[in-house]
């Protein structure tokens, strides 16, 4: 207590402080302490690598030159000076670099001094390793595959690795047909291979069962320039080649050249060393000039300035077939811009200042829309500008979030800031939880459940979910569920270690899911400016690391899929893509659909304040589209029908169920022929309530019994009725003074009641202190003879000062007792209500 702690990785080290995944967590379910990382500086010794190691140290413009080197495989260890497990493996690294010399590139990113590139690269551990493949030129583009090297940290194995995953264009020639090809074309039918600029061909006559890696490193960086091909001997009796027998051959390896226009003249044999250097300097003088780098691509044409074309960037050009293939078929919001003027830089192109603006809107609005560009000079443009109803330009139409779109439901925007809001805002907030102080025990619930990879939060001084928080939400639905804390205190920010606002916080339970004390330990991440801009991207990155650590590399891919394939079977979103009509549970349809002799299995009802003010009317209706969103998942299971119940209207039920109004929105599945019913673990989102329903179904959420449910009130008005503090403090006004002698009596009753049992309680006492006068005192209540608040009371921690641990599990016991005695209270009213609403019957009749 009150030591700092680190998190290590399986054979590596966490990040330094301040490092989006090294501050973790440990912490009962009713705890979350933030233990932050020791200062990696007090850890930093010696330079790791220095001046004398084949290791070459990149910093960010030399790590952006290896990216785009073309000739050579590189290897990058992702390293600290303070890591003890980087300290541990620096011999393999150098041995390995050593034995692969000319061949790979092996180089180091000291990530406490490019956090940038630790952050790009999508780096949280120590050390990291990563293969870099080279770019490679197929018509025209760059490409490039990145590789994560998590084997044996050894020098062998990771020689292994790169060797078997090394890009090979080498051309195998196994008979005189493909000798005859090859000498034609040279390697350009290979993926990846440019047609050389050589007249000569290379071929090295091998005895070996496998290209070598000195092979295709020189075919690599002599790729557009010549060709390399290779021809095994057949045997190992020493029979040779067709191939072999041609050019006389018999001794291996050899090295020859041939020119690609005198096939059958005599070739030119090499005789040196058979190393890297010597190899290259023979093959090298033979090769054709390098060819051009290739342009980088745009969506622009190809006339015009560099500049205009790297504008354009992350901006779709928009005709009439792809607004119908990709903007009207699809949820994603779009902003279209209908400009006038070519959009390549020539003379005659639309404003210049509005290109690169509409490419900066694009990135701004980077994983929440799409912008998209109409250039209404050209006759189809003009159609589609036609279609939109554009007759002025420029001109930007905003698309929604949703199905449906269409030139009608297309919403004009003056300027580019308008146009921006509008596409955030129109993402779905109901697939963020928002949570108050009061409610953030629901953050543990949420996380606890273990029904995804984690649950993520967001502290911010907003009062709504923001859009780049909706959208992250969207693009990670399959792997978190999302939540909101609007205007968290700073106590509150202090128990979860958090110094600023806006930060994420994402938790997951820590080893076994429920131990035998009902608490699961959890851990986490937590993402905020100190890290690094609070933009989709960066963000993006730091989840998509949660998700590959949490659940393996193929995870997320794997779950994606599986959900596509069951909306192919289900239709989008459940369904036909329509919403789904949830019904409200009343008193004249209650006993139908939920009570006793219900045909359904499993009622799913969400519990909503149904308060008819303005505010509470419209966060209802997303409440609601979340409920639409869970009868569409379960459309067609005659196990499960989903319904809606106004809990503050019909204030009996939720306490029936140990639910308070402090708890909504909530869910609670009821059985109506086994009396037991579930309440809501996890958020109040489409993803969230799906995933309880479906551990209700499997019987991996357990489920309580429940008394017979009290009857809902046909008699309310809920358009009218008084909710809340405001019907209670009637309830009291109604008891006027020719109600007081009652009242007097009732309260003098309840005294007379209190004294007997308490006479009753102390002879009880005294009778048991006679009987066991040699056993000592007599023994505290036993906890099953306790009430629940009693229980709660008694469990309640007392701790020293610096006890943090203790203190959180604290503050999270009075949170319960305090929510125990708001129910309770809630209950004792109800109660007193309806003794009020008896007599009067009874005096009415």
């Amino acid at each position: 207590r009150g030591e700092q702690l680190r998190t290590w990785q399986t054979r590596g080290c966490g990040e330094a402080a301040g490092d989006h995944s090294g501050a973790t967590m440990g912490l009962t379910r009713t705890l979350l302490a933030l233990i932050a990382a020791g200062s990696a500086s007090s850890a930093a010794g010696q330079a790791l690598y220095g001046k004398a190691s084949p290791i070459t140290l990149l910093d960010k413009r030399g790590f952006a030159a290896m990216q785009t080197d073309p000739e050579r495989v590189w290897v990058v260890e992702f390293y600290a000076d303070w890591c003890g497990h980087c300290k541990q493996f620096a011999p393999a690294y150098e041995k390995a670099a050593a034995s692969l010399a000319g061949l790979v590139g092996f180089a180091g990113v000291n990530a406490d001094k490019s956090k940038d590139v630790m952050r790009d690269q999508a780096v949280s551990g120590y050390p990291t390793i990563k293969v870099y493949l080279p770019g490679l030129n197929t018509n025209g583009k760059l490409s490039k595959k990145v590789l994560d090297y998590d084997g044996p940290r050894t020098a062998k194995a990771l020689v292994d690795f790169v060797s078997a995953r090394a890009p090979n264009l080498v051309v195998n020639l196994s008979d005189e047909k493909s000798l005859a090809k090859y000498l034609a074309e040279g390697a350009a039918h290979l993926a990846d291979a440019p047609a050389a600029a050589s007249e000569f061909r290379a071929i090295l006559i091998s005895a070996k069962d496998e290209t070598s890696l000195l092979l295709k490193s020189l075919a690599l960086r002599l790729s557009g320039r010549l060709a390399v091909g290779e021809a095994r001997r057949a045997g190992d009796d020493g029979s040779t080649t067709a191939i072999a027998n041609k050019f006389g051959i018999s001794t291996y390896p050899s090295l020859l050249l041939l020119r690609a226009d005198a096939p059958d003249a005599p070739p030119e044999v090499y005789s040196g060393e058979m190393k890297y250097a010597q190899l290259w300097e023979f093959l090298e003088a033979k090769a054709g000039p390098a060819p051009d780098p290739p342009a980088p691509a745009s969506s622009a044409k190809s006339t015009g300035s560099a500049a205009a074309r790297r504008s354009l960037s992350g901006v779709s050009t928009v005709t009439d077939s792809f607004l119908e293939a990709e903007v009207v078929t699809g949820d994603g919001a779009w902003v279209l811009a209908f400009e006038q003027g070519a959009t390549d830089g020539g003379d005659d192109a639309a404003d210049a200042a509005r290109i690169p603006a509409l490419s900066k809107l694009a990135g701004q609005l980077r994983g929440q829309a799409n912008v998209g560009l109409v250039n209404a000079s050209e006759p189809a443009g003009a159609l589609l500008a036609a279609r939109f109803g554009v007759t002025e330009f420029p001109a930007l139409r905003v698309l929604p979030y949703g199905e449906g779109k269409s030139p009608e439901t297309a919403i004009p925007t003056a300027d580019i800031a308008a146009a921006r809001k509008s596409a955030g805002e129109s993402l779905p907030v109901d697939s963020v939880q928002v949570f108050n102080e009061a409610q953030m025990d629901g953050l543990f619930n949420a996380a606890a459940t273990g029904e995804t990879l984690a649950s993520c939060v967001l502290f911010t001084d907003k009062t709504s979910p923001p859009p780049l928080i909706r959208a992250l939400a969207l693009n990670f639905k399959y792997a978190f569920s999302f939540g909101m804390v609007a205007g968290a205190s700073p106590n509150a920010l202090g128990q979860f270690q958090l110094s600023k606002m806006p930060a994420l916080l994402c938790l997951w339970p820590n080893g076994a899911m429920l131990r035998a004390d009902r608490t699961v330990d959890l851990t986490g991440a937590k993402y905020d400016e100190s890290d690094g801009p609070m933009g989709f991207n960066q963000m993006a990155t730091f989840l998509a690391d949660i998700a590959h650590k949490r659940g393996g590399p193929d995870w997320l891919a794997k779950q994606m899929a599986k959900e596509q394939a069951e909306e192919k079977t289900r239709g989008p979103r459940g369904g036909s893509g329509k919403e789904e009509e949830v019904v409200e549970l009343t008193a004249a349809n209650f006993e139908e659909f939920c009570g006793e002799g219900a045909s359904v299995g499993l009622c799913a009802i969400g519990l909503l304040d149904g308060d008819r003010s303005a505010a509470k009317t419209e966060l209802r209706a997303a409440q609601l589209r979340t409920l639409s969103g869970l009868a569409a998942r379960r459309r067609g299971d005659p196990a499960v029908r989903v319904f809606w119940l106004d809990a503050t209207c019909h204030d009996e039920f939720a306490p029936a169920l140990d639910i308070s109004d402090a708890d909504l929105p909530t869910m609670a599945v009821i059985s109506p022929s086994k009396k037991r019913f579930a309440k809501l673990l996890g958020t109040f989102t489409v993803e969230g309530t799906a995933r309880f329903v479906n551990g209700v179904v499997s019987g991996r959420v357990s489920t309580s019994p429940f008394q017979p449910l009290p009857k809902l009130d046909g008699t309310l008005s809920c358009d009218t009725t008084l909710r809340g503090a405001a019907k209670w403090a009637a309830l009291e006004a109604e008891s006027g003074e020719d109600e007081m002698e009652d009242t007097v009596a009732e309260i003098l009753a309840e005294e007379e009641e209190r004294r007997r049992a308490l006479l009753e309680e102390l002879a009880a006492d005294k009778s048991a202190e006679i009987e066991s006068e040699d056993s000592g005192p007599t023994s505290r209540k036993d906890k099953g003879e306790m009430s629940e608040m009693e229980r709660l009371e008694a469990e309640l921690e007392e701790c020293g000062s610096h006890d943090l641990l203790c203190s959180a599990r604290r503050d999270k016991q009075l949170r319960t007792i305090e929510k125990r005695r708001a129910l309770e209270e809630q209950l004792r009213k109800i109660a007193k209500a309806k003794k009020k609403k008896t007599k009067k019957r009874a005096q009415a009749n």
